[in-house]
């Protein structure tokens, strides 16, 4: 079997959205690491995944995940980036947590809720952190109680957020084909 998802990934400036999408893409370039360029309005990044387990099929999965910029300037594009979405990545990180509380829910509001995504189609990311505190720091309402949570540490565990990703890509499929 052999889907197309179209993700969008999002949260606020320097919370390595694009670090992230790269990795995940397998087209991290090593001598970007640590370099910070803003995404200017959105990146489109195409890669497939394969041989996901969905409801006990192997499933192909060509992704269209949409890093986008942080920077609000670019608000007025939100209603395009959005249209035809099927998953959202929350992305803060350690650099942001002291303010991203109130964006992660202005975003998913307007990604998530607005769009009638269920939960299973978002997932927060964490960006830099090493455990699951850091994430709590981030006073989130109840609101994200069904969203999973995801602590990342690239420096330590790149291959858990592979891991993590495909799981995320495991569930925005099975809400969807539970849906058709």
């Amino acid at each position: 079997m052999h889907h197309k998802l179209k993700i969008l990934m999002i949260g606020p400036p320097d919370s390595g959205k694009t670090l992230i999408a790269n990795f995940i893409s397998d087209s991290l370039n090593i001598e970007e690491v640590g370099v910070l360029r803003p995404t200017q309005g959105v990146r489109i990044v195409e890669f497939e995944l394969s041989n996901l387990n969905v409801n006990g099929t192997n499933v192909n999965v060509d992704i269209e995940l949409w890093d986008c910029s942080g920077d609000h300037r670019f608000e007025t594009c939100w209603p395009a980036l959005r249209h035809g979405v099927q998953g959202v990545i929350l992305v803060c990180s350690s650099n942001t947590i002291a303010t991203a509380g109130r964006e992660m829910e202005l975003l998913y509001n307007y990604f998530v809720s607005q769009l009638k995504l269920s939960a299973k189609q978002c997932v927060l990311f964490c960006n830099n952190v090493d455990d699951h505190e850091e994430i709590d720091s981030l006073h989130l309402s109840s609101t994200f109680s069904k969203v999973s949570q995801v602590a990342i540490n690239m420096k330590s565990g790149g291959n858990r957020l592979k891991i993590d990703f495909s799981k995320y890509i495991t569930s925005v499929l099975q809400a969807i084909i539970k849906d058709d």
